[in-house]
């Protein structure tokens, strides 16, 4: 029977739990604050000593010089440099997927994950945009693919180095030498055959599992995009226009053409001719349909601005105002500050249609998409008849005023979804003469459909310019690109390869070395010495040791010649200057705020070879002696060497070490040792432990008692942090291990794999909680991954840890299959057409039962993707007929490849 220490103890410690699972407070201070209470027991639960013994474990000072390594490498640029050509180029999100994952495992296993997925979501971000596969059906795996590669090493995440902490501690104490060592690749044998199975999972089921392109708000909306007579789709047939394929969050419902009969285009095939000035109402999510309409060339429409293309004698404006674009009003995005509301069952607008209400007048408010649905059949925006619990996605105006009774006894379920007029600078990049983006349009080069970022114009090295509405110029050296970029992409474009700031020359001339060089915002003061003057005039580089990088004025866009600009009250001046800048500059009345920009500090290229090489060597001391099976050096000095060798070679500063240290990870851990340790003392880890060997018993055999162990450790991971729940099960799963006789190193293990499985829940697992909310993910978006993955993993990690002694033949198995799975487009291609589209249309229904698709222009799932089929055979008559070169995976017909989508394979 357990005494009284071990009743609070357990109290104490299924309180905690139930405060950090429901996100009440954080884990480090959770976990801190019950070590101290199980302290204040007169040493009965457990001793100050033994409770603080956690902080200075080997094992947790390795995670943290970890993290200084990991900030030393990404400030010099060079892992980007390495992804970007890794990846290569995909329209296919099966290539996208196996390109983007294995390499991210491979880095994974070598770098604490948490970096990995800080510095590839950008890179992700940017690719996937060049490449039109949904970032959505990147993120999680990215995540996913960053954990499964962690366990593929000692050092590959926190928690495995944790673990091999307390097995050194539990057993050098115990005085058995040999089964305290754990060695670099111990955990691969186990580990890679996990994630392999894992990144089979993820590429298998991307089709019906992973979301597409979508927000956390509205689904399958109805749009009206307009065809801009610049863009490159006028004139071309349906199956000639690649942007315009449906696939997830976007597929063509009907055409409204304007010619004389005002014919409305229901019954659409390959063959339909696009024209300029078509209205093409469209089915899918907004994120996806803006992205498309920059692709190619295809202006936003609102119901308002419909109302005036149809002559509508009621709006007082001119069709020439009305001449849609991709960028007008704010000189970027179409709208200005979108909500999305849900119509009230009492509202007075239930069974008006759209064109009956007075928006504007009544609610300040225009109407820009509404939830397909209701019963009724799709129309034009104007001609839709409102319903109950409609809901609808309306740009503001400003008369616009949530608060008015009218509002609110119309609308509820109020959420702000995008702000158009968000703060935006005018920013210039040359294009190097050795760039990637030499020869591609601004689409292809990556430069579009990027959130917070809009291509103005172009000039040209002989002083031409080029307007953004061209969309088949190819970029060539030395162009300048213009942009107006929200401060939160700025730090994207001074890392974007083959680009740098028309200011450079300007950022150079400063004083200031690029180790200490960032972004500062600066508000100019009406009173201040700068107003009515231009930047040339004032030498503000001289005066301030500063470079203007570019100039926000609210409501009006700047000439594009920083040096130029007579500046004003109130104007905001983006500013590479030196991190010590903002506090040398708090109190000069030139300025009334500052404000630095994070992550803008420039990387470091000509320390790019440095930081990649002390980095191999670090991981190479550990490999040499895992080989020899002697330890040349512990893996925390050689970290903290890395790290120094990293600040003395201009890799990185001392600020950015000190903040690249995650301190709430290193709370968390310490106490969690401290706990784990109270619960040893205390004879409830004995308790639990004794269950664990029961199992084992019952079953027969060892091999159960570690999936127990795996189970209960992977269930505690999704309900706490990976970290805190590996600590607290150690000592559990090492008193039973000892009983059954198991080696000390698979019980280590069994740990390590079930406290990196936080799957379903996004804020169980850092690596998650980054994704989601760069992703945009709801929770339920993560779930419908995770489950399926979870519960897939436990399969996996049962056959892993009961025939562990047969490593060898998991290893061949599990590297074949996957050789198959990533092969699969190619061997299917070997299959006749009917038997690709067969398969094709059945892993169609399963998605259709996962995900909700409805219908799409009154037609059913089957017609959409015969017309998808149609595109598809053209696509891939063209393919075949383009050369030799081409593989035979380009020649496999994707039918409905994204829920519907008709992609050409690219490997």
């Amino acid at each position: 029977m357990l005494g009284w220490p071990g009743i609070i103890a357990i109290i104490s410690v299924g309180i905690s739990f139930i405060i950090m699972a429901l996100d009440w407070v954080g884990p480090d201070v959770t976990f801190t604050i019950l070590l101290s209470w199980l302290t204040a027991f007169d040493g009965k639960i457990i001793t100050v000593s033994k409770a603080s013994a956690g902080y200075g474990n080997t094992g947790l000072l390795t995670v943290i010089f970890l993290y200084l390594v990991a900030e030393g490498v990404t400030q010099t640029g060079g892992l980007e440099l390495i992804m970007n050509y890794v990846l290569g180029r995909s329209r296919s999100v099966h290539w996208a997927l196996v390109r983007s994952m294995f390499p991210v495992m491979f880095l994974s296993a070598f770098l604490n994950n948490t970096p990995c997925v800080t510095f590839m979501i950008p890179i992700l971000l940017s690719w996937s945009r060049r490449c039109g596969v949904p970032p959505k059906k990147l993120l999680i795996p990215l995540s996913y693919a960053a954990v499964l590669g962690g366990t593929c090493t000692s050092i590959g995440t926190s928690t495995n180095l944790v673990i091999v902490g307390m097995q050194g501690d539990r057993y050098t104490k115990l005085k058995k030498y040999e089964e305290a060592s754990f060695g670099m690749f111990d955990i691969a044998a186990y580990g890679v055959p996990y994630a392999l199975w894992g990144a089979v999972f993820i590429i298998l089921t991307q089709r019906f599992l992973l979301p597409g392109n979508s927000s956390r708000y509205a689904k399958d909306l109805l749009l009206a995009l307009r065809v801009l007579h610049t863009s490159p789709v006028v004139r071309q047939k349906l199956r000639d226009c690649p942007g315009l394929r449906p696939h997830t969050g976007f597929s063509i419902s009907f055409i409204w053409r304007d010619y004389g009969s005002k014919e409305l285009l229901r019954s659409l095939d390959p063959d339909t001719v696009v024209e300029a000035g078509d209205i093409l109402y469209v089915a899918g999510e907004l994120d996806v349909v803006e992205y498309v309409a920059e692709e190619n060339g295809l202006g936003l429409v609102t119901q308002e601005v419909e109302r005036i293309l149809e002559g509508d004698s009621s709006l007082a404006a001119s069709r020439s105002d009305t001449e849609a674009t991709a960028f007008h009003e704010t000189g970027a995005s179409p709208y200005k500050k979108l909500i999305q509301v849900t119509l009230c069952a009492t509202s007075d607008l239930v069974g008006r249609t759209v064109r009956e209400v007075v928006w504007q007048g009544r609610f300040g408010l225009v109407p820009v998409a509404i939830q397909r649905g209701n019963g009724r059949e799709d129309g034009r925006l104007s001609d839709v008849v409102l319903a109950a619990e409609d809901v609808l996605i309306l740009d503001t105006t400003p008369h616009y005023d949530e608060s008015r009774e009218d509002f609110k006894n119309n609308f509820h379920k109020l959420r702000y979804v995008k702000d158009g007029a968000a703060k935006e600078f005018i920013i210039g990049v040359k294009v190097k003469k050795i760039s990637e983006v030499v020869g591609k349009t601004v689409s292809a080069a990556g430069l579009r459909g990027i959130p917070g970022l809009y291509v103005l114009s172009l000039d040209r090295a002989d002083g031409t310019s080029v307007e953004a509405s061209d969309y088949l110029y190819k970029i060539q050296p030395d162009d300048t690109i213009w942009i107006a970029a929200e401060v939160t992409a700025v730090g994207f474009l001074s890392k974007f390869p083959g680009l740098e700031l028309v200011q450079q020359e300007q950022v150079d001339k400063t004083s200031t070395s690029i180790l200490y060089r960032h972004l500062v915002q600066a508000a100019v003061s009406h009173k201040g010495a700068l107003v009515g003057h231009t930047v040339r005039d004032l030498r503000f580089r001289t005066v301030y040791n500063a470079a203007v990088v570019a100039v926000h004025r609210e409501g009006v866009r700047v000439p594009l010649k920083v040096q130029d600009i007579v500046l004003q009250g109130g104007d905001v001046l983006l500013l590479s200057c030196s991190t010590r800048w903002t506090e040398e500059h708090r109190h000069d009345k030139a300025f009334v705020l500052l404000q630095a920009v994070p992550d803008s500090s420039p990387p470091k290229r000509s320390r790019m070879v440095i930081g990649v090489l002390l980095v191999m060597g670090m991981v190479l001391t550990q490999i040499i002696g895992g080989l020899k099976n002697r330890e040349y050096i512990h893996l925390w000095p050689a970290a903290v060497l890395t790290a120094a060798l990293m600040l003395i070679t201009g890799c990185m500063n001392a600020d950015q070490a000190r903040k690249s240290i995650m301190w709430d990870v290193y709370l968390t851990i310490a106490a969690a040792f401290g706990v784990s340790a109270a619960l040893e003392n205390t004879g409830v880890a004995a308790k639990v432990a004794n269950a664990i060997i029961s199992i084992g018993h019952r079953i027969g055999g060892t091999g159960p008692a570690l999936i127990a162990i795996y189970i209960a450790t992977a269930v505690m991971s999704e309900l706490l942090t990976n970290n805190a729940a590996g600590a607290i099960m150690y000592p559990i799963a090492a008193i039973a291990g000892e009983k059954l006789k198991i080696s000390p190193r698979d019980v280590s293990i069994a740990i390590m794999l079930g406290a990196s499985a936080g799957f379903v829940n996004p804020f169980s697992y850092q690596c998650n909680l980054m994704v989601y909310a760069a992703g945009n993910y709801s929770v339920k978006e993560f779930a419908i991954v995770g489950a399926p993955f979870q519960i897939w993993l436990m399969i996996v990690a049962g056959f892993v840890l009961c025939y562990r002694d047969q490593w060898r033949t998991l290893w061949i198995v599990s590297w074949c299959a996957t050789a198959v799975i990533i092969l699969l487009p190619g061997l299917m291609s070997l299959l006749p057409r009917r038997v690709v589209a067969a398969v094709d249309g059945a892993i169609d229904r399963i998605a259709d039962m996962v995900s909700y698709r409805g219908r799409v222009n009154g037609r059913s799932n089957s017609s959409r993707k015969a017309l998808a089929y149609a595109w598809s055979s053209k696509a891939n008559r063209v393919s075949a007929g383009s050369g030799s070169g081409s593989s035979s995976s380009e020649n496999l017909p994707k039918i409905a490849l994204e829920l519907g989508t008709t992609q050409t394979s690219r490997g």
